[in-house]
């Protein structure tokens, strides 16, 4: 028999690992130098505009940069990205040393955009809300690029896992 349980942080924790997200780098370009993490916390929003809203941690390292340049790419990872997932979310490795200028180029407006990406959408921060400990950025898309000719790479329960249709 399930039982329900009050909510506290760990059962919130706990619950919120079960939702499958999609893995993304989001990333920016401040005076030249590009900063970026790795998030499933992206949703699209609306079709008119196309929109999307991601939700950053305010004590993340790109937070702060993403806030002030107002632009960010949107890159949507494939199953063989991983690794950069691993990277991008790692505390030992910061900034502009996590991108690769063999795996990385720039978009028109700036933006760093992962070449080999399922998909990278180009982005203005058109709103910022605060919310808890989180930032809710509403970015208006502009542009993108789409190679969607892999499967995406999931986050399911703490795990990276390959999306597979069920048939």
């Amino acid at each position: 028999m399930i039982t329900e349980t009050p909510i506290s942080s760990d059962v919130f924790k706990q619950s919120m690992r079960l939702l499958a997200g999609g893995v993304c780098i989001v990333a920016t370009n401040s005076n030249g130098e590009w900063h970026g993490l790795t998030m499933t916390a992206v949703c699209s929003l609306s079709m008119d505009p196309p929109s999307l809203i991601a939700c950053v941690n305010r004590d993340a390292g790109a937070h702060d940069i993403m806030s002030a340049t107002k632009r960010v790419s949107v890159n949507v990872l494939s199953h063989d990205h991983m690794g950069l997932a691993e990277l991008f979310s790692s505390s030992k490795v910061k900034g502009p040393e996590r991108f690769d200028e063999q795996k990385w180029i720039k978009m028109a407006s700036g933006v760093p955009a992962l070449i080999d990406a399922l998909a990278v959408l180009d982005c203005e921060v058109t709103r910022e809300i605060v919310v808890g400990q989180h930032s809710v950025f509403f970015c208006e898309v502009k542009n993108s690029r789409l190679q969607p000719n892999r499967r995406p790479l999931v986050h399911f329960n703490r795990e990276f896992c390959v999306l597979q249709p069920v048939y």
